[in-house]
């Protein structure tokens, strides 16, 4: 019986081998569209560099039962792979999905149980990334912020004890910080709401003293602060003795970020064409340097408000030395903002090996230009997200260049920089922010943070 049956295996072995000999055996398997999608987005946004959705770990697993979050996941993925690569099939299975995730978290919304449960709160700020990457447009309130605002309401149906949980509170921090970032992008007023979630967060964050908690309490004041000047609230005097105060705490939150967050100047005595000066800065990791271009910008605009209100002080009625003083120091700092702003290039546009020294920490100095042109991301897929530190210098860049105090040699370095971008990484809205700068166009700086991705990209 034994001989038999070993007799049989050797059999049924031979018929295997005869269907598929050794050598037709598959040396890879494609992956699905959507399998792609799903990695590239988890690697770039739960366990990249910069994770500003690390706390989905805790809530989605492969094996995840709630249809709303796993259909929104696949959603903002799809639609994040046809960003980065322009693949009509993405795009169109980006869009089903999107319109189920929508019915699905309609119907989860209609059950008292299932709108309280974290995985609801997760999909809805999903949806309202997928539209960052889709719509284009900040002034298009329903969309931009329909889901946050959907989401801060169910917040406060779920009571004090959902503070209690690490990832929750992760989780509703990226809540209001996406809430923030729409407000000031589209000029709406910041919702007293997320004002009072902000308090209820601060009272369990772990390190209040968090230069980035710290900046974005200061945005919420130039959000209200620009609202009451557009709406005639204050008079040009008082409008620009405010905005000084405002940019006063700005300069002090610079003074004292702890060592952790602090950057090195470093002097060259030859100017790559990367440098607009002879010294550029080195941050210590990628959110350090955007919290420092997140302090810079906002100073420049606040300065370019306090220029424009001197202005028209000065047209209304005689101009006084005072007065000249203050634009002067406001048209100082722009100008200082802008260089720094330069300053921070070299460290993000270039692969190494040419600047490997002063390259982010994720970054091997060994690696060679065409081992980072070939970085893959778990899956073994190609990862097309290695440039996205250099991305999110375009919108810095594209505030600095269009200040009217800066000069024209920055602003043709500025576009020289961002064609570089689009040439090198293949970024074609580096391009489309040059096109804009070299039009002459205003289109206002926020309309174009809103065609970058806003913070779907820049987060």
């Amino acid at each position: 019986m034994a001989l038999r049956l070993r007799d049989e295996s050797t059999a049924v072995q031979k018929r295997v081998q005869a269907k598929n000999p050794v050598g037709e055996v598959p040396r890879s398997i494609e992956l699905s569209v959507c399998c792609q999608a799903r990695d590239i987005f988890y690697h770039n946004y739960v366990v990249g560099s910069t994770k500003p959705f690390n706390f989905l770990q805790t809530f989605y697993l492969p094996t995840c039962k709630d249809e709303h979050l796993s259909r929104s996941v696949d959603a903002v993925a799809l639609a994040y792979l046809n960003y980065q690569r322009q693949s009509p099939s993405a795009e169109e299975e980006a869009r089903q999905h999107y319109v189920s995730a929508i019915a699905c978290t309609s119907a989860a919304l209609r059950s008292p149980d299932e709108a309280k449960q974290d995985s609801t709160i997760l999909a809805i700020l999903l949806l309202d990334l997928y539209e960052k990457i889709t719509n284009k447009d900040p002034t298009f309130y329903g969309a931009w912020a329909a889901h946050l605002s959907g989401a801060l309401t169910l917040v406060k149906l779920r009571g004090d004890q959902q503070f209690q949980e690490p990832s929750i509170v992760r989780m509703l921090m990226r809540l209001s910080t996406n809430l923030l970032i729409s407000c000031v992008a589209s000029g709406m007023p910041v919702l007293a709401d997320l004002v009072a979630l902000r308090n209820t967060l601060a009272a369990h964050f772990p390190t209040p003293a968090d230069p980035k908690w710290r900046e974005s309490d200061l945005m919420i004041e130039f959000a209200s602060l620009r609202q009451d000047i557009e709406k005639g609230v204050l008079s040009d005097l008082d409008a620009i003795l405010a905005l000084i105060e405002l940019d006063a705490k700005f300069v002090k939150l610079g003074k004292e970020v702890p060592p952790a967050w602090q950057y090195k100047t470093v002097q060259v005595e030859i100017k790559s064409s990367h440098h607009y000066e002879s010294f550029h800065h080195v941050h210590p990791a990628e959110h350090v340097a955007q919290m420092w271009n997140t302090l810079r910008l906002t100073r420049l605009s606040i300065n370019e408000f306090i220029c424009f209100r001197c202005l028209a002080l000065q047209r209304r009625q005689k101009s006084s030395p005072a007065l000249l003083a203050i634009h002067q120091c406001a048209t100082s700092a722009i100008k200082e903002m802008a260089s720094d702003i330069c300053a921070t290039l070299p460290q993000y546009i270039e692969d190494p090996p040419l600047s490997f020294v002063h390259a982010f920490t994720e970054t091997e100095p060994s690696q060679t230009r065409s081992q980072v042109e070939t970085r893959t991301s778990p899956a073994g897929q190609p990862d097309p997200t290695h440039h996205l530190p250099c991305y999110r210098l375009i919108f810095p860049l594209f505030v600095a260049a269009q200040a009217s105090a800066v000069s024209p040699s920055m602003w043709k370095w500025v576009i020289k920089q961002l064609r570089f971008m689009a040439d090198y990484h293949a970024i074609e809205n580096a391009m489309s922010a040059a096109n804009i700068l070299e039009s002459g166009e205003k289109p206002g700086i926020w309309k174009v943070y809103a065609m970058l991705g806003s913070y779907a990209f820049v987060c």
